[in-house]
C-alpha cells in the first residue's frame, strides 16, 4: 500500500534539551537534515534536493534500521522551515511507511536555545526491519531513550563548537 499517512499503530517520541549556544547556530545545524549523521548514530548520510533547506525541499536519508535493513532510504519532504523557529518534515506521498518529525527552537536567555524534537513513525517500520515488532510500550520507551542520547550528543557538539568559536571571535576583535 502506498500512503503518506499512517496505516499502523504510531510510535511517538518527544524530548527537549537546552543547548548553550545561540539560537541561530542551533537552528542552522539542527534544522538541516544533512547534519543528522553527526549526532544520530543510525544515519549514514543525507542529501538535499536544494542548496539549503526550505519548504518543498526533499531530504534523502540513508539510515541503518537493522542487520536486515542496513540501508533504509527515506525521502523526507520539508513542509515547514521557519528560520530560527521550526522545521517539519514528513515522508513523501507514495512512501509505504509514514514518518513525521518536527524540531522547534526557542531562545532561552541571551546565549542558549531550547530544542524540542518530536518524532512519529509507524510500528510496521520496526516490524519490517526486524521481522517482528516489540510491544508499543517498549518501542515508545526505547525511541524516547535513544532520542535523549542523540540530543545530548547534539548538545555536546554545538556547545563544543561554541567554545572554540568564542576565542576566535575574541582574537579577531583584539587584532
Amino acid at each position: 500500500m502506498q500512503t503518506n499517512s499512517p496505516t499502523s499503530p504510531i510510535i511517538t517520541a518527544r524530548r527537549s534539551i537546552i543547548i548553550n549556544a545561540p539560537l541561530a547556530a542551533v537552528f542552522a545545524f539542527a534544522a538541516d537534515l544533512r547534519n543528522d549523521a553527526q549526532w544520530r548514530a543510525e544515519v549514514h548520510g543525507t542529501e538535499l534536493s536544494t542548496p539549503q533547506p526550505l519548504p518543498g525541499s526533499v531530504a534523502t536519508e540513508d539510515a541503518f534500521l537493522s542487520a536486515k535493513v542496513p540501508h533504509s532510504i527515506k525521502r523526507l519532504l520539508y513542509l515547514r522551515y521557519d528560520d530560527g523557529q521550526l522545521m517539519r518534515c514528513t515522508t513523501e506521498a507514495g512512501d509505504p511507511n509514514w514518518l513525521s518529525m518536527e524540531r522547534r527552537f526557542q531562545r532561552v536567555g541571551t546565549q542558549a536555545t531550547r530544542l524540542e524534537y518530536a518524532l512519529e513513525f509507524e510500528r510496521k517500520v520496526v516490524d519490517e526491519a526486524m521481522g517482528f515488532a516489540p510491544p508499543l510500550w517498549f518501542l515508545r520507551w526505547y525511541t524516547n531513550w535513544m532520542m535523549g542520547r542523540y540530543l545530548r550528543k547534539l548538545k555536546g557538539l554545538l556547545e563544543a563548537e561554541q567554545k572554540t568559536a568564542v576565542p576566535a571571535a575574541s582574537l579577531q576583535r583584539a587584532g
